[in-house]
């Protein structure tokens, strides 16, 4: 039925799937309690010693080591594999195919864009993290939504890397402008809105 994130027997946005009939979930958000709380209530204060402490979520926790496929990929990964990528240059050339291409972070420390928002390593890190597999695990701990995906967790909350992405967003948002005549839609795949 709807708002218990069933299928919802082809009602709601599947007008708009490609390929007819799918099995949508409901969305489900915070209140704006939530919000107004912010990341530190939410998932705690990140660890001073960054770089060491985005290793450790991704290599050092309960699961670091257990496989996750995010969906939009066609990948089947770890965190543990996912944090090799983004720091070692040979595995991020290996993973680079079909649509995946895994930016180097030297290069990336070059960018004229990072280096007017004042980026750190670890920042760009983070988002090459974010912008790969790991949006997956990411938005898992923020939303708790999917919840197999929250519960596949194991307690890790990724709490310095959240806080880094957050860092480097805000950075590059006061060196970026978007057009005025920009418009920008957010897509929900395989989602309906709630009552």
């Amino acid at each position: 039925g709807r708002g218990d994130g069933d299928k919802s027997g082809g009602q709601g946005n599947s007008k708009f799937a490609q390929g007819g009939e799918v099995e949508l979930r409901t969305a489900v958000y915070g209140k704006l309690a939530d919000f107004s709380k912010g990341l530190v209530e939410a998932i705690g204060l990140p660890d001073p010693r960054l770089m060491e402490a985005m290793k450790r979520e991704h290599s050092m926790r309960g699961d670091s080591k257990v496989t996750f496929s995010p969906g939009n990929y066609d990948t089947t990964t770890t965190p543990e594999a996912e944090w090799r990528v983004v720091t070692d240059e040979e595995e991020g050339k290996r993973v680079s195919e079909g649509k995946r291409r895994v930016r180097w972070i030297e290069d990336l420390l070059l960018d004229d864009l990072a280096q007017k928002a004042g980026l750190r390593k670890e920042e760009i890190l983070a988002l090459l993290l974010y912008t790969g597999p790991m949006f997956y695990k990411y938005n898992a701990v923020l939303r708790g939504f999917p919840a197999a995906a929250a519960d596949g967790l194991a307690g890790n909350k990724y709490t310095t890397t959240l806080h880094l992405i957050v860092s480097a967003v805000i950075k590059l948002s006061r060196c970026m402008v978007l057009p005025k005549d920009r418009v920008v839609y957010r897509g929900l795949g395989g989602l309906e809105l709630p009552e």
